[in-house]
């Protein structure tokens, strides 16, 4: 998550923690950060597993190809790809407006724009009356094209990576009553996005970033008015078998997909307070729903590694093993919004030190994060990653922004450029000649490298 409501559940974790360590004698927090720093670290790549899957596995602190050999994945998110994030997006459903009707401009006089949650896209853009079926399928499918295309992929290559962690919703795979859609509708957009990840070997990570229910209640779960599903059976029922289809799907109907599914990431920030989502996971909720996936999808004979997110330190997690569970990989997501008071390897730190004295066998892969335009904590954050055998995948690839500046959050940037009265197209009132232009542009060819580019770059290069 990338917005404020993360920022205030960051600070209300470090703020009690970090008050009081930053009183401990500098002596003293010295030798707790070489203890951390001293945990074993996972197998090194000069070792090899009996591997006769053909998948990605999982041993003690590490992950490894099918050939046997240690694998570190190292990527990026596609962001507002198939899940609405309007800070992110070139599309709105209409401005911000004040008490008075009036647009609620930004400091640079730009107009802002509420959040858009994918239930809301849906409905707006559904509504629109200047599009019929044919029309808005179409649009779909440029967008989607022009978002992340063929060259996308190669770009993701070229650098060096070997990761695209997938955030999907729920509706791509199940109507809206949970039934199953058919396998050519499910899937079809799933397969081609797997077979250009083959196309350039490259892993995928298949994200559910948007559950039924709603998982957490922010705006990229789909649904900012609930996050029903720790509360519901009928939610849980349906996420269980969201995944038993994806599962049986790429065991049975396209085996020569599945070797570039790293894993199978459960569920995107589980936040399972309902009344205040920003507290994280609780384990005592969110296990049994962990286990009735996990049980779902290992019932139809599936041997991916499966992801367990826990938000947001590293002591939201539980033993596999109490579980009888295998094959598993533990995620969290590390945005250090106080950067500039805390420092980072602090941060780290404080994360590690939670995990103290239950540090399972299991690898950890920090599924999102960015270090703004801080160079040097990009450089030194990475190389912890690395020396710690740390999995990850930066957020993100993509992002619109309104005036004429680059961003950090993403390796490239479309410019909007909202000056002189200019507006983001609108799902909910847009012609379709307006849509299909915004669609177009933001194809890669227009849009501009960020820092965050040379960033990686120069950290893969070393």
């Amino acid at each position: 998550m990338k917005n404020k409501s993360k920022k205030r559940k960051v600070l209300a974790i470090l703020g009690g923690v970090l008050a009081g360590i930053v009183l401990i004698p500098s002596a003293f927090l010295g030798i707790l950060t070489a203890i951390s720093f001293s945990r074993s670290l996972p197998t090194h790549a000069t070792e090899k597993i009996e591997n006769p899957t053909g998948l990605v596995q999982q041993k003690g602190k590490a992950l490894f190809d099918k050939n046997g050999d240690y694998l570190l994945l190292r990527g990026v998110n596609v962001g507002n790809l198939l899940v609405s994030e309007s800070w992110l997006s070139p599309f709105g459903a209409g401005e911000s407006l004040d008490q008075n009707g009036d647009p609620i401009l930004d400091h640079d006089s730009l107009p802002t724009y509420p959040e858009l949650p994918m239930e809301e896209a849906i409905q707006a853009f559904r509504s629109n009356p200047n599009l019929d079926q044919g029309q808005q399928e179409e649009l779909i499918r440029l967008y989607r094209d022009s978002w992340f295309g063929e060259e996308d992929f190669a770009l993701v290559r070229e650098m060096g990576l070997n990761l695209i962690r997938l955030p999907f919703y729920w509706r791509d795979i199940l109507e809206e009553d949970y039934r199953r859609k058919k396998e050519e509708e499910a899937f079809a957009y799933l397969d081609s996005f797997l077979e250009n990840c083959k196309k350039n070997g490259l892993y995928c990570i298949l994200d559910l970033h948007g559950a039924p229910g709603s998982q957490n209640a922010y705006e990229h779960s789909g649904d900012l008015s609930k996050a029903d599903l720790w509360k519901e059976e009928r939610h849980q029922e349906a996420v269980a078998d969201l995944w038993a289809y994806i599962a049986s799907y790429y065991k049975e109907k396209r085996p020569d997909l599945a070797p570039s599914i790293a894993s199978f990431d459960l569920l995107n920030e589980p936040c399972t307070s309902y009344e205040n989502p920003g507290d994280g996971t609780d384990p005592d909720i969110a296990y049994p729903v962990y286990d009735r996936i996990y049980k779902a999808i290992r019932a139809t004979g599936d041997q991916h590694v499966i992801t367990i997110e826990g938000m947001w330190s590293y002591d939201s997690f539980r033993d596999p093993k109490d579980y009888g569970w295998t094959n598993i990989l533990h995620e969290t997501h590390m945005y250090n919004w106080d950067h500039e008071k805390v420092p980072y390897w602090l941060f780290n730190d404080y994360h590690e030190l939670r995990n103290w004295g239950h540090d399972y066998d299991v690898p950890m892969f920090i599924g999102e994060f960015t270090f703004f335009e801080d160079a040097e904590a990009w450089k030194k954050q990475l190389s912890f990653y690395q020396k710690r055998g740390y999995s990850w995948a930066m957020w993100t690839y993509k992002a619109a922004v309104t005036g004429w500046w680059t961003t950090s959050w993403s390796i490239l940037t479309q410019k909007l450029d909202l000056r002189g009265g200019k507006r983001k197209a609108n799902l909910k009132e847009g012609t379709y000649e307006e849509l299909k232009e915004a669609a177009e542009k933001c194809a890669s060819r227009f849009c501009q490298k960020s820092n965050t580019y040379n960033y990686i770059l120069d950290f893969l290069a070393e």
